[in-house]
């Protein structure tokens, strides 16, 4: 026992756990092999057991066939003892042998042995030999094969000759006692197995060598795209997504190189949208503050009416530059998942509730073209958006009296919703530029921020479809088609189907405009801007 003392822990530190020698040694040991050497490797590996196993497999089983035709030769070599005890003459005498060595003698005569085979007999008086090899003469191996008194078959390890398979036949004559027996030397007849096994170990280690070298360049050409896609990934930064990874074929890599090619195609669209939004409120936002400042600079403090006119000149602008950043918002958010919340829409009430809310607009033919009753599954309120802005920049080119008629039907893609309108038309050079930001056909602007059709045609990409615009009739015009996909409603899993022809139509409910006014505005509280009556508040989620 210990005097006066106990066992104590260190004061202010408590114990910590720390990692086995042999644990860190073999993490080090498999961050330090790449991927390519864990691969070949464990091929390597894999491959030398099982042609070891193959080896080992193929020698046991040649050994036991070698044994089991020596046990074969032996009863063979029994068999025709024992009929030659039984039945067989002494050329000399022309009797029966009487003789045990005499009749040991004659077989020797007749019989020659096989390969690696001896043939011995044991007499009270004599150790009979017939030259192959000295193990007739070894004591111990004649005292084992003499106590037998039936014939029997055993195994000797002789000093001399090794592994002896042998078989004893006990011949009794004239009272006496002698063995006959037959002796297979196993070691010399594995000689030739050994032989074998020397060079299945050649052709063996050089097939492995060569499994070796072709798992290494099958690992070399099935992780290129993984090292491609490690280079790429490194050489990336957020100034340049334009690298990619070349995708050859079709298995499990290709499509991880595609996968990833795929997501640097989101990131860079993602990017590149944050990039033309800021770049686009930049250059569209100086022009109001420019203007804003410039009056602001120069107005007459003491002059109301010249205060009056900048104020309202200031709350105009200020009203372009917020309608201006929330379509630019509103092309921003149009790439999120979240942009869109679909429901079961009837295309045809929703395009007959468009056409009676863009009435409103002013005096023009406003016709519904014959559609069909159709169904789908898409943002109701996105589609509403899109068709009034369509019908807003239609009523800007048109006079009194021109025609806007609105229609749906089906078509091989899914669906069209369009606008048409009698006005001057879309020259052909101009369809597929007037969908860019900021930009407008030539000879005819609608005065807006220059963000309608962008806005129209990203609900149309969100739904899956496509913006565009065409002869409106053989009279002239533009006839603005959106065309969305036919898709699945997740709760039922139905496409667009065919409803009643003739639906009951909701009433229509206005729109309000929240967005600040100007001082006229707030006076004559009547009146209605196109884009505040058709587009009503820009409130985003």
């Amino acid at each position: 026992m210990t005097s006066g003392k106990s066992p104590t822990m260190t004061s202010g530190k408590s114990p910590t756990m720390t990692d086995h020698p042999g644990q860190t040694r073999l993490t080090d040991l498999r961050s330090a092999l790449t991927l390519r050497r864990r691969i070949v490797g464990s091929i390597a590996l894999l491959s030398a057991i099982g042609l070891l196993l193959a080896g080992l497999a193929a020698i046991l089983v040649e050994r036991n066939r070698i044994v089991d035709n020596v046990g074969l030769s032996l009863q063979q070599e029994m068999g025709e003892f024992r009929e030659l005890a039984t039945n067989g003459i002494d050329p000399d005498s022309g009797t029966a042998f009487d003789d045990a060595a005499r009749l040991i003698e004659v077989s020797m005569q007749r019989n020659v042995p096989d390969a690696n085979e001896t043939h011995i007999g044991f007499t009270p008086r004599a150790n009979i030999g017939d030259g192959g090899g000295r193990l007739h003469l070894d004591p111990e191996f004649r005292s084992l094969a003499t106590e037998n008194q039936t014939t029997a078959y055993a195994r000797y390890q002789s000093p001399e000759h090794g592994d002896i398979l042998y078989a004893v036949l006990p011949i009794e004559k004239s009272g006496e006692m002698s063995h006959y027996v037959v002796a297979h030397y196993l070691d010399d007849a594995f000689t030739g197995l050994q032989d074998t096994i020397k060079v299945y170990g050649v052709a063996a280690l050089l097939a492995w060598l060569g499994l070796c070298l072709a798992a290494w360049m099958l690992a070399r050409h099935i992780l290129a795209p993984i090292e491609d896609l490690s280079r790429t990934a490194a050489s990336i930064s957020e100034t340049d997504l334009n690298q990619r990874i070349t995708v050859t074929g079709g298995d499990e890599v290709s499509r991880m190189g595609a996968t990833f090619n795929l997501m640097l195609d989101r990131l860079q669209a993602a990017l590149g949208s944050q990039r033309r939004m800021l770049d686009d409120a930049g250059h569209e936002l100086r022009t109001p503050i420019t203007v804003i400042r410039g009056h602001l600079e120069l107005m007459d403090s003491a002059d109301p009416a010249d205060v009056d006119s900048t104020r309202d000149l200031a709350i105009d602008e200020l009203d372009r530059m917020n309608l201006l950043v929330q379509d630019l918002l509103l092309l921003a958010k149009s790439q999120r998942p979240d942009f869109l919340t679909r429901e079961p829409v009837e295309l045809h009430v929703l395009i007959d509730q468009a056409r009676h809310k863009a009435s409103a607009l002013g005096e023009r033919t406003w016709l519904l073209d014959p559609s069909e009753p159709l169904s789908v599954f898409a943002d109701p309120r996105r589609l509403t958006q899109a068709l009034l802005q369509l019908a807003s920049n239609a009523f800007k080119v048109t006079e009194p009296g021109d025609v806007i008629a609105f229609g749906c039907s089906s078509s091989p893609r899914g669906v069209q919703l369009w606008v048409r309108d009698s006005g001057p038309g879309v020259p052909e050079a101009d369809r597929a530029r007037i969908f860019d930001r900021f930009q407008a056909g030539t000879g005819v602007t609608t005065g807006g921020t220059g963000l309608g059709l962008p806005i129209v045609r990203a609900i149309a990409e969100a739904h899956g479809g496509t913006a565009t615009v065409t002869d409106g009739a053989p009279g002239g015009g533009a006839k603005f088609i959106l065309e969305i996909p036919r898709v699945n409603d997740p709760g039922t899993g139905a496409h667009t189907v065919i409803t009643d022809v003739h639906p009951a139509l909701a009433e229509d409910t206005g729109l309000k405009d929240t967005r600040p006014r100007t001082r006229e505005r707030r006076e004559h509280s009547g009146e209605h801007s196109l884009e505040d009556y058709l587009l009503g508040p820009r409130e985003e989620k």
